[in-house]
């Protein structure tokens, strides 16, 4: 198992875990920032420029995706952002991880956040924000374990409220 960029030669697996969410009946996918309309290259190529802080929507901030591999097959993916925005602070925070249905209760998701707060120490941020609706029960364990501590409930899209907590990145 590894946990590392997506490259050119993932795109069977990146449709995989994408068709593992629909089958599930979710149709979104956490920390996932993927146009049905780019090519695969494409998607590559953003991810990799995004890092570089390079072609950003409006509002966004630099980012880094990684893909946790068995093999070929993609059990998760999380995003980390380099920095927060207004909504970011409020909301999203540094990190989005997503685990694919098939995949689930297994510790994928403590492994994906320890990989980003590992990122992040690389990246020099000392704090992370993490955020999961109230009602992600299972996420909020995985936050807690991976030494989150908690703050706060406010509401955000939809006025679903979401929990926000900290973790400090030891240098």
């Amino acid at each position: 198992m590894s946990i590392r960029r997506l490259g050119l030669n993932d795109e069977d697996a990146l449709r995989a875990f994408v068709s593992d969410f629909a089958t599930s009946g979710e149709e979104r996918i956490p920390a996932l920032f993927v146009d049905p309309a780019w090519s695969f290259r494409e998607v590559v190529e953003r991810f990799a420029a995004w890092e570089r802080g390079e072609r950003l929507e409006e509002g966004w901030v630099a980012s880094s995706t990684r893909f946790f591999f068995d093999g070929g097959r993609i059990l998760g993916v999380y995003n980390l952002r380099h920095e927060l925005t207004g909504w970011l602070r409020r909301c999203g925070g540094h990190v989005g991880y997503s685990v694919r249905p098939s995949a689930r209760d297994q510790g994928h998701a403590t492994e994906l956040l320890s990989d980003a707060i590992e990122a992040a120490r690389r990246l020099r941020i000392d704090r992370l924000l993490v955020t999961c609706s109230e009602s992600n029960a299972a996420s909020a364990r995985v936050i807690e374990k991976c030494g989150g501590t908690f703050q706060n409930v406010v509401a955000c899209e939809d006025n679903r409220p979401t929990r926000r907590y900290w973790i400090d990145v030891e240098s």
